[in-house]
Order: C-alpha cells, then sequence, then structure tokens
C-alpha cells in the first residue's frame, strides 16, 4: 500500500471502540470530539511518523492549543566511539480549536527547516498562550557546527501572532560557544543547551530558562542553568545569563510557573555536595532577576549517581499555592509525588505518592481548575501496558480523589497533558500507538 492509500484509510476509515471510547483517526484534517460521558478520543498526529509528548495551554479565548513532536522515519547513526547519541531528526506540530475540542485546525509544522527539533521526553517542547492571544513555544533545536565533529543542541523560541496558522522563524538565545566540548558533553553532542522550560508573566514578558555545558570541564561535570527574557511579548530577547552555575543535574528539565501577581517560580534537580540529586524550588520577587535558596521538595535524599531524567512540575494558584509533581526514588515506594507549599514556595508539605499501588508511576503534568481544584496526569504500570491516569484534589491539594484511567488499557498510554477550562471542563492528551490523542472530559468539578 503506498503512502497516500495509507493516509486515506487512516483518516476515513478507521473507527475503533476501546474501552468504551470510540477512537476517531483524523489524521491531517479536523475532527469531531461528542461531549459527555463517553467523548471520541481524537488522534491529532500524522499515520506515517512517531508522535509523542504532547503538550497543552488554553488561550484567554478559551481556546485549546496544542504542540506535539513526530519523529522522521531517518534518524541520525550512532557516532564512532558512542554507545548512544541524543542527536534526533524530530518536527514540532501544532493544532488548535475554538469550539471546546470539537474540531481542530489542520496542524501546521512549528519549526522552520524540516527535522530540526531536538525533542523527546525528557526534553519537552513547552507552550504558553498569554493575555493578548499571543502563542509562545519554547524547545531545543539540532544545530550542525563547522568547528566541531559533532552537531550542538540550542534553546530556540517561536511565536506565533496570528492564532497558530503560522509561526515566526524560530530564534536561538543561547551564546554559541566557539569552542569543541564533544569530548565532554558526550551523546553525539559537542555542546548543549537544552532540557529547557517557559514561563509567560502577567506582564506579557517571556522567561526561558535551559541546562547549560558551557562551564563543564569534565565527563560527568553538573550543568548550569542560563536563562533569555524578552519584555515585549516575544519581540526581542535580552542575551542570555548565567542563573546557577555548576549546580544543575544535567539532563532533569526544568520547569517555571508565575503567580497572579509575578512572583516566578522555578525547579530544577539540584546537585548537592553530599552525592544526592534532589528536585528543588527557587523563587524570585524581581522578575527573574534574582532567586532564593532551593527550597527540597521532600526532606529524604535522593542518592544517585548519575541524571535520572525527571522534572519537577510546577503550578500556583494565587500567590498562596505553589504546587509540584515529580518522580522521586528518594520516598518508599519511588513513583510520582505530590506536594504543596501554602506559603508561596518557602516550605513544602510531606509528599504523597500519587499512584500508590502502581509497580512504576511516571511523567507527571499538572493544572489548576476553579474553586481550589488541582488535576495531576501521569502514566503508570499496574497490570498489563502503561496507561495514562487522572487524579483530582478539590481542596488545593490536600486530598486527591480516586484514580481514573484515560483511554483504553489494550496498548501502552504514555505522556499525559492537561488543561481546564473555567467551567470545569477537563481537556487531556496523550501518547498512544505512537500517535497523539485527544479527549474532552465532561467538567468534573466537586458538587457540595
Amino acid at each position: 500500500m503506498n503512502k497516500s492509500m495509507v493516509k486515506f484509510a487512516y483518516a476515513f476509515s478507521l473507527a475503533l471502540v476501546m474501552g468504551g471510547v470510540t477512537l476517531v483517526a483524523v489524521g491531517r484534517q479536523p475532527g469531531t470530539v461528542d461531549q459527555g460521558g463517553k467523548s471520541r478520543v481524537v488522534v491529532l498526529s500524522a499515520p506515517e511518523n512517531k508522535a509523542s509528548t504532547p503538550t497543552m495551554a488554553l488561550g484567554p479565548d478559551g481556546s485549546i492549543n496544542l504542540i506535539w513532536v513526530e519523529k522522521l522515519p531517518v534518524q541520525a547513526k550512532i557516532p564512532a566511539g558512542e554507545t548512544h547519541t541524543h542527536r534526533i531528526y524530530t518536527n514540532l506540530y501544532f493544532a488548535r480549536s475554538t469550539d471546546g475540542g470539537r474540531t481542530f485546525t489542520k496542524p501546521v509544522r512549528v519549526n522552520s527547516v524540516e527535522g530540526s527539533v531536538w525533542g523527546f521526553s525528557t526534553s519537552r517542547p513547552k507552550i504558553v498562550v498569554d493575555e493578548s492571544g499571543i502563542i509562545h513555544v519554547f524547545f531545543s533545536g539540532n544545530r550542525a557546527t563547522a568547528t566541531a565533529a559533532k552537531d550542538a543542541t540550542d534553546a530556540r523560541y517561536t511565536r506565533s501572532t496570528d492564532g497558530g496558522r503560522t509561526f515566526e522563524r524560530e530564534r536561538t538565545l543561547n551564546t554559541i560557544l566557539k569552542e569543541d566540548q564533544s569530548k565532554i558533553v558526550g551523546g553525539g553532542l559537542s555542546e548543549a543547551h537544552c532540557f529547557g522550560t517557559m514561563a509567560v508573566g502577567p506582564d506579557g514578558s517571556v522567561h526561558t530558562f535551559w541546562i547549560d555545558t558551557r562551564h563543564m570541564n569534565a565527563p560527568g561535570a553538573n550543568g548550569s542553568i542560563y536563562g533569555a527574557v524578552s519584555w515585549d511579548r516575544g519581540k526581542t530577547f535580552e542575551p542570555d545569563r548565567l542563573i546557577s552555575r555548576d549546580t544543575a543535574c544535567p539532563c532533569c528539565q526544568l520547569d517555571a510557573a508565575f503567580s497572579p501577581r509575578g512572583t516566578l517560580f522555578l525547579s530544577m534537580r539540584h546537585v548537592y555536595p553530599e552525592g544526592f540529586r534532589n528536585s528543588v524550588v527557587l523563587r524570585s520577587d524581581d522578575g527573574g532577576k534574582t532567586f532564593s535558596a532551593p527550597v527540597r521538595l521532600t526532606s529524604k535524599k535522593w542518592m544517585i549517581n548519575g541524571c535520572p531524567l525527571k522534572p519537577a512540575i510546577l503550578a500556583t494558584d494565587g500567590e498562596k499555592w505553589v504546587y509540584a509533581a515529580w518522580f522521586t526514588a528518594a520516598e518508599t515506594p519511588p513513583g510520582v509525588y505530590f506536594t504543596v507549599s501554602e506559603d508561596g514556595g518557602k516550605t513544602f508539605a510531606k509528599p504523597r505518592a500519587i499512584h500508590p499501588g502502581a509497580k512504576i508511576s511516571d511523567h507527571p503534568q499538572l493544572a489548576v481548575g476553579p474553586k481550589g481544584s488541582v488535576y495531576v496526569v501521569w502514566d503508570a504500570k499496574v497490570s498489563g501496558p502503561r496507561r495514562a491516569y487522572l487524579r483530582i484534589s478539590y481542596d488545593h491539594g490536600k486530598t486527591f480523589g480516586p484514580i481514573r484511567a484515560l483511554g483504553s488499557g489494550e496498548t501502552a498510554s504514555m505522556f499525559p497533558t492537561v488543561a481546564v477550562a473555567s467551567d470545569g471542563t477537563v481537556f487531556v492528551a496523550w501518547q498512544q500507538d505512537n500517535k497523539i490523542l485527544f479527549q474532552a472530559l465532561e467538567p468534573l468539578i466537586a458538587k457540595k
């Protein structure tokens, strides 16, 4: 069967019933989602590529904005002398719904150069829609170098000012190094500025952060955190600057979140002199110019001689509540844990396991809803393949309701993302069978 026939069969003839959920394949065409208890699950990605790691953001108009990466069929070979490579050819795609997920636009490629995205589960691209409707996207990109034997990866930013119909040509935000760090960085790279994140302040400022190798002087050295800021909604960026030197676990992705009044929170995995690596939160009260000392999410120490490739995900509700979800093996059992700060990130409560009965749980994401509700999604292995799950708190994270499975359990589903509308409607997307699936759930506001 040729490629056109595959696309035709994929887009028009696939209709499967999976565990009570109707799956509608839309390929590169808009689809329809039935609202209600048994919503249709819409396939957004192309059938010919392997798609992964969706990320979602709601706009001020209620629009649903989704990005994901699609791995191209041809990938780089492992360089001589390496045991693996992080060199990867992917594209970043965007789709948008303005009717609550009933229909989606035809996906648009975000990156201007084919295959130039360095994106996968441990370096997940970020999307934020600001109050003016501008769509901001931050990702890592491949760069061929003329002065080094191996390629580099850069911190890149783009935006759309027309609702996602087009994206500006992406800009590299990091300083490009003159020296070749191939013998230090490893993984098939000559230098790296990646594992980053982005947050947009209430004033429209765009803050980007990434882990940087420029100060590494030996294999296995710690990474540094650099950042770049735009004060004009992404039109221009200041030169990148050092945030924290030689303290970051070099392959654990960062995350960031703003409070409504502009307090900025940044999470990282901090490498302590004693040898343990714990997720921490830093707070800035001056727009990211300075940050507080790191505050650990748990008092227990994760002693690990290497990078676990795990971020801590942040969300805020007002000025008081700061939420964090992350994977840790410092707790028993290892898995996804949740904690909450009631004093603006100065201290955090004792962590609690999100899925205590799972054999393994990982890849959490957070969303804040109305009336003090907090939504956690993750993937876990209980019996059979991995599956994506949802759990909700209606009291600012003090207690959580039952665990709710997403999609079907017939094949593995991973890397979920979640967003919540003002009326409590829950939007979820995840990766399953190398496809990106989306579903709109009924409002899940607690009835009191």
